[in-house]
This record gives C-alpha cells, sequence and structure tokens, in this order.
C-alpha cells in the first residue's frame, strides 16, 4: 500500500503524560503560584479521574524539572517551585528563544486583538464587575511590591494578569480564541517567568485602558490598545533576554 502523505503514525500517549500537560497548563496560567501546595495525590486522582500510580508518574516529571517539591510521607505534598534565575540559563534561551518568543507574541497579537472586540461587544455586567475587582486587586499588589519588595508579589501579579486577559477573552464567548489565548500565554510564560524580579509601578496602565474601552463597547479602541501592550510587552520581555 502507497502511503498517503496527509496521514502518519499515531503515537499512543500515556495517561501520565496527560496528567502532566494538565498540570503544566496550570502552573504556566498562574493557577498554582510558588509555594503554593497542590491537592494531594489522591484529590489529584479523583479530581484528573486516573488512578493514583498515574498521578505519581505525573508528579515525578514535574519533579524532575523542578516545577515541584515532592515531600513524601505523613505531612508531605507537592509544592510549587519558583523558577530559578539563572542569568546564564537566561542567556542561553535568548540566543534560541527570541524568534519562538516572536511566533508567540504573533500568535498573542492575532488572536487577543480579534477577542477583545468580540468581548467589547459581548461583555455582560457581572463580566464588568469581575473584571473591574481584578484589576483593583493588581494595583493593589503592584502598590504593595513597591513598599515591599517580594518575588510573591510578582508571582501574584503574573497570576492575575494571566487571568485578566483570560477573562478578557472568555468575554468573547468563543472556546476556540480562549483556547488559544490560554495556549500562548502558558508557552510564554514558562521559559521567561524568572525574568521578571520587580513591577513597575505603570504595569497596570493598558490593562485600565483596555477595560475602559470594552466597558463602553468601543471595540475597535480595545483592539488597538491591547496590539499595543502585547507590542510593549514583546519589545520590553525580548531586551530583557538580549540583555542577560
Amino acid at each position: 500500500m502507497t502511503p498517503s502523505p496527509h496521514l502518519g503514525p499515531v503515537r499512543q500517549i500515556a495517561a501520565h503524560e496527560l496528567v502532566v500537560d494538565e498540570l503544566r497548563r496550570s502552573l504556566d496560567q498562574g493557577q498554582f503560584r510558588p509555594g503554593d501546595r497542590l491537592p494531594s495525590e489522591r484529590e489529584l486522582a479523583e479530581i484528573l479521574c486516573v488512578s493514583r500510580t498515574t498521578v505519581r508518574s505525573a508528579v515525578s516529571v514535574l519533579e524532575a524539572e523542578r516545577r515541584l517539591s515532592v515531600r513524601r510521607g505523613r505531612g508531605g505534598g507537592f509544592t510549587v517551585l519558583a523558577p530559578p534565575h539563572d542569568q546564564r540559563a537566561t542567556g542561553e534561551r535568548a540566543q534560541t528563544g527570541l524568534r519562538a518568543l516572536r511566533d508567540l507574541f504573533d500568535l498573542r497579537l492575532v488572536v487577543e486583538t480579534g477577542a477583545v472586540q468580540l468581548a467589547a461587544a459581548r461583555r455582560t455586567a457581572e463580566d464588568l464587575t469581575d473584571l473591574e475587582n481584578l484589576l483593583g486587586r493588581m494595583q493593589q499588589v503592584i502598590r504593595e511590591e513597591r513598599r515591599r519588595p517580594s518575588t510573591a508579589l510578582v508571582y501574584e501579579f503574573q497570576a492575575l494578569d494571566n487571568r485578566f486577559h483570560l477573562d478578557l477573552a472568555r468575554c468573547s464567548r468563543n472556546a476556540h480564541l480562549v483556547a488559544q489565548v490560554a495556549a500562548a500565554r502558558g508557552a510564554m510564560w514558562g521559559p521567561v517567568g524568572s525574568v521578571f524580579r520587580n513591577l513597575e509601578p505603570n504595569a497596570n496602565d493598558l490593562h485600565a485602558d483596555i477595560l475602559a474601552a470594552v466597558r463602553t463597547g468601543a471595540g475597535e479602541r480595545a483592539s488597538s490598545l491591547m496590539a499595543d501592550h502585547i507590542d510593549d510587552t514583546h519589545r520590553t520581555l525580548a531586551s530583557w533576554l538580549t540583555d542577560s
């Protein structure tokens, strides 16, 4: 039989690999921050509908990647580790990762500008209240971090930032857009999370402007502001990685 140019071998995916992917996604999106404890092995097995052996195998992978600290026995558990701040490793990533970073920001630019334009037309009053509360907490974290510099606060802001962008995408009422935004942001923060050691006082300014445009239904303005925000973030990250 002549092989079809459109088909290829199918690789069976082990259950623990799927669990690793799910846990990585949660970590990359900031659902669990450094210092947080994951649910127990038994609870994870119930939540993910897999065996405890499968959970154990997945956690071992993340432990080897230095994403989790694992303590066995009574009183043990899984604790999220902070990304190591390794100047040499960051520099090596810069040499090989700038193009990949550009590709991710290209994806964000295309997807998030469209999502926020739809959000301006489809958001509800409840959506706006939730986003305003979230923005308020982000501003509070910035003020706290300026008074008392702390990597924990930086990680909290990153998690809130992820949530803000994902919640904006959800306002589009389009599950495909939400999935693309989540995938792009997860892939972005994994490699560069350790670059951020402090917060700029104006880190929230464009978020506030974007939300104001969404609130008034100004879709084109919201889209333009989102493009500016994504471009600014890309330039900042690329500069930091290059200078590392």
